[in-house]
C-alpha cells in the first residue's frame, strides 16, 4: 500500500497526464522538452520534473530553467528555495554558453534571457524572505554568501551588522566589540563599535582605579583615545593632597603626561599663593627647569602689586593698596583685575589691560567675554570674533555669534544656523543647526527642526533631536524631557531613565531627585534607584528636595525629615521646615518658629527665632521681627538680633545695617568698620570698599585707615 501523500500525488499526476492526452489529440507531435513545459503549465510537476531532469544534457539552460521554477513553487514537493537559486544559476551559465541555434529552439518554450533574469530574481526574493523570516545573525551570513549579487544583499548586510553591533553592545566587553570590527570592518556602526572599543579595554584595563593600572593602560595602548582620560587619573591619583611634594613627584615621573603642563602650573601656585617676590624667588631656586619662565618674570614685576579701581572727574583708574595711583584715570569704566587683566571702557567700547596700564586686547569692542581655553570672544557692530590672551585676533568678526571655547570647539552663528569652529576659525562642524550650545565632557546640545539632541565634537549624531529639552552633560549625564516627561541620558546617547518621570533635578552629592504620582526617591547617574519612591513630594519639593553637602530634607505624614545618602535618618520627621546643613547646626521649623538642631537630631536652640538662616563660616544669621543677629556653632548667640540687615561678606566678617548706615562686624560681634556708609564691599580680607553719597572710597579695616576717597566724600 502506497502512503497517502504519495497516491495523492500519483493520482494528480494521472488526471493530468490524461488531461494532456486529450487536449493534445490532433496536434503535433511534442518533443521531450515541450512535454516537461506542458506538464508544468498543469501543474503536474512530477512528470514535469521527470522530463526536465532527462533534458539536462541535450538542453540544459531550459532543463535546468524548469527545474528552478518547480523549486520555486510552494504548491509541491520539490520546493526548495536552494535549490531554486542553484538551478537558475546552473541555467543562467548553461544560456550563456549556447549557440544561436540553441537559443532559439529553447526560446520556442520561453526560455530567453528575460525569463531567466526574471526566475532569478525570483529565486533571490524567496531566499531572502526566508532570512527575513529566521532574522538572525547566521541567516543573513547564509543568504548574503549563497545569493550573490542579489538585490537584497545590502539590506540584508545592514541588517546583519546592526544584529551583530546589538549582540556586541549587549556583552560590552572589549572582546565582543573586537570581533564586530575585525568580522564587519564595512558596518554603519563600526565607529560606534570602536568607541565603545576603546571605552572597554579603557574600563576593563583599569578596572582596579590604580596608577599602575591606569599606566599600564597608557603603555599597552598609546594609541587610545581614552588615555587622555588614563593620564587626567594619574594625574588626579598622584595629587590627592594637592601639595607640593605631590605635584613634584607627578612631573618627575610623567614627564609625558599631557597634564604635566597643569602640574608645573598647579605646583607654581601652591608654592607662590601670597605671589610676593620671596616666593617667587624660593621657587625658581628649588624648581629651575620651570618651563613658564616668561609668566613667572610678569609675576615678579607685579608681585607686589594688587590694584583697585577709583575714579576721577568721572573716568576711572588704577591705585594700589595704599592709595598710590598706578594707572592713571582715564577709562569710562573699569573692573577688578582678574589674573593678569581687567576689563576696561573708553569710547563707548571694551578691552582689558594688564597691571602696568598696557592695552592687552584692544579697547575697540562691544564686549570681551572671559577668557576660556585661552581664548576671549568678543562682539563688534553685532559681530562676534574672538582673541587669544596676547590680544591678538585669531577668529575674525564673521559671525552672528560665536561661544565658549571647549574641548577646542566653539559654536557659532552664520546666517541664521549654528555650526562649531576651532580657534583660528575655521569650520569643524557644518553650520545646519537652529541654535548650539558649548562642549561639555565631549558632547554638545543642538537643536534641529525645533527639537534638542547632541553631537560629539566630531560631529556624529550622539543623542537624536526629538527631545522638547536636553540639559547638557556636564556632569557626564544629562536630562531630557519628551511630552512633558523627564528621563536621563549617558555620554553614549543612551537612555538610562526613559522620560517617564514628572521631575528629575540636578544631581547633588551623585544623586538627583526623581518625582512621580505625589511620591519622591532619589537615582543615581546610572538610573538606579538609590532611595526609593518613599517620601511625599510637594508641589514645590523641586525647590528644596536635592541633596546638599551629603543631606537631603524629605517629607513623611506631612512632616519633614533629613535623611542621608543611605536613607538613614539624620534628623526625625517632626519638622514643618528644615534648612540647608552646611555646618554644625541645622536651621528647623515647628509651626512657626525657627531653632537649631545639631546632626545627631538634638535641639540645640529652640524655636523661637522667626527665621534662621544656614550656617558660613561657623555662625548663622537669625531674625526676630525685623531684627537681624548671629549664632555660632554652639548654638550661643554670639550677636543678639539687633540690625536692620547682616549679610556675609566672607572672611568671618558680616556687612552690618543699622539706624546710621552699613559697615562691618565679626562673628563675635566686634565692630570692624563703622556703620556709617550707603554701601560696603569687601575686596580682600583687609580692605573694604565704601560708599557714601554716590562717593567711592577704601578703608583698610585693621587700623580704619582711609587709605582713598574720591574728591567730595566726607571723612568718616
Amino acid at each position: 500500500m502506497l502512503p497517502y501523500r504519495h497516491r495523492a500525488w500519483t493520482l494528480l499526476a494521472s488526471c493530468c497526464i490524461a488531461l494532456s492526452a486529450m487536449g493534445s489529440a490532433g496536434q503535433p507531435f511534442k518533443s521531450r522538452l515541450q512535454k516537461a513545459f506542458a506538464a508544468l503549465e498543469v501543474h503536474d510537476y512530477f512528470l514535469a520534473r521527470k522530463h526536465f531532469r532527462q533534458q539536462v544534457k541535450r538542453h540544459p539552460a531550459a532543463a535546468w530553467y524548469g527545474l528552478s521554477v518547480i523549486s520555486g513553487r510552494a504548491n509541491n514537493p520539490f520546493y526548495n528555495e536552494d535549490s531554486c537559486h542553484a538551478f537558475i544559476l546552473r541555467a543562467d551559465a548553461a544560456f550563456t554558453l549556447a549557440a544561436d541555434k540553441e537559443r532559439a529552439r529553447i526560446g520556442k518554450v520561453g526560455v530567453d534571457h528575460a525569463a531567466i533574469d526574471a526566475q532569478r530574481t525570483h529565486a533571490f526574493r524567496l531566499g531572502w524572505e526566508r532570512a527575513k523570516s529566521a532574522n538572525t545573525i547566521a541567516a543573513y551570513d547564509r543568504y548574503i554568501n549563497a545569493y550573490v549579487q542579489s538585490p537584497f544583499e545590502e539590506e540584508a548586510t545592514r541588517i546583519r551588522d546592526r544584529l551583530a553591533f546589538l549582540e556586541a553592545r549587549e556583552a560590552n566587553t572589549a572582546a565582543g566589540y573586537e570581533a564586530f570590527v575585525q568580522r564587519y570592518p564595512k558596518a554603519r556602526e563600526v565607529f560606534e563599535a570602536r568607541s565603545r572599543w576603546n571605552e572597554a579595554v579603557f574600563r576593563e584595563s583599569t578596572a582596579a582605579g590604580t596608577i599602575d593600572a591606569f599606566k599600564r593602560f597608557i603603555a599597552d595602548h598609546p594609541e587610545n583615545p581614552w588615555v587622555h582620560q588614563a593620564e587626567e587619573q594619574v594625574y588626579r591619583l598622584s595629587t590627592p593632597g594637592r601639595s607640593v611634594p605631590e605635584y613634584a613627584a607627578f612631573i618627575r615621573d610623567n614627564p609625558r603626561n599631557h597634564k604635566v603642563d597643569d602640574a608645573w602650573r598647579a605646583l607654581y601656585q601652591q608654592s607662590t599663593r601670597d605671589l610676593s617676590t620671596a616666593s617667587i624667588t624660593r621657587f625658581l631656586q628649588e624648581f629651575p627647569d620651570y618651563p613658564f619662565v616668561e609668566e613667572l618674570v610678569e609675576d615678579y614685576n607685579t608681585a607686589s602689586l594688587f590694584l583697585l579701581p577709583f575714579r576721577r572727574d568721572s573716568l576711572w583708574g588704577y591705585i594700589d593698596e595704599e592709595g598710590n595711583e598706578r594707572i592713571k584715570a582715564q577709562f569710562e569704566w573699569a573692573e577688578p583685575f582678574v589674573g593678569g587683566q581687567a576689563l576696561v571702557g573708553k569710547d563707548g567700547r571694551a578691552g582689558t589691560i594688564n597691571r602696568s596700564g598696557r592695552v592687552v586686547v584692544p579697547i575697540e569692542f562691544d564686549e570681551v567675554a572671559d577668557a576660556a581655553e585661552g581664548t576671549s570672544t568678543v562682539e563688534r557692530d553685532g559681530l562676534f570674533g574672538a582673541v587669544d590672551r596676547n590680544g591678538d585676533m585669531v577668529v575674525p568678526m564673521l559671525f552672528d555669534d560665536v561661544g565658549e571655547f571647549s574641548q577646542g570647539l566653539a559654536y557659532a552663528g552664520r546666517n541664521g544656523l549654528y555650526g562649531y569652529i576651532n580657534p583660528r576659525g575655521e569650520e569643524v562642524i557644518p553650520f545646519t543647526y537652529a541654535s548650539a550650545s558649548t562642549f561639555r565632557n565631549g558632547l554638545a546640545v543642538v537643536e534641529s527642526d525645533g527639537h534638542f539632541g547632541a553631537i560629539d565634537a566630531k560631529g556624529n549624531v550622539v543623542l537624536p533631536a526629538r527631545y522638547d529639552w536636553v540639559e547638557g552633560f556636564e556632569t557626564g549625564v544629562s536630562r531630557v524631557r519628551e511630552d512633558g516627561r523627564v528621563g536621563l541620558a549617558n555620554g553614549f546617547g543612551e537612555l538610562v531613565v526613559e522620560a517617564r518621570y514628572e521631575h528629575i533635578g540636578p544631581f547633588r552629592d551623585s544623586l538627583a531627585l526623581v518625582v512621580e504620582a505625589k511620591r519622591c526617591g532619589y537615582i543615581d547617574q546610572r538610573g538606579r534607584m538609590r532611595i526609593p519612591l518613599e517620601y511625599e513630594a510637594t508641589d514645590d519639593v523641586a525647590g528644596w528636595g536635592d541633596f546638599n553637602a551629603g543631606l537631603a530634607e524629605v517629607q513623611l505624614a506631612g512632616k519633614r525629615c533629613l535623611i542621608n545618602a543611605r536613607n538613614e535618618r539624620v534628623l526625625a520627621c517632626g519638622y514643618a521646615d528644615i534648612g540647608p546643613a552646611t555646618g554644625a547646626l541645622v536651621p528647623v521649623r515647628k509651626k512657626a518658629k525657627w531653632g537649631y538642631a545639631d546632626r545627631r537630631g538634638s535641639l540645640v536652640i529652640d524655636n523661637r527665632y522667626d527665621q534662621a538662616f544656614e550656617m558660613i563660616d561657623g555662625h548663622a544669621r537669625v531674625r526676630m521681627g525685623d531684627q537681624f543677629g548671629l549664632i555660632d556653632s554652639t548654638g550661643k548667640e554670639s550677636v543678639p538680633p539687633r540690625y536692620r540687615a547682616l549679610a556675609s561678606a566672607g572672611h568671618g566678617l558680616w556687612l552690618a545695617t543699622g539706624e546710621s548706615g552699613t559697615g562691618a562686624i565679626d562673628g563675635t560681634g566686634r565692630l570692624v568698620l563703622a556703620l556709617q556708609y550707603d554701601e560696603v564691599k569687601l575686596v580682600r580680607p583687609e580692605l573694604a570698599q565704601v560708599e557714601r553719597d554716590g562717593k567711592l572710597g577704601y578703608v583698610r579695616l585693621s587700623d580704619g585707615r582711609v587709605i582713598w576717597k574720591e574728591e567730595g566724600q566726607e571723612a568718616p
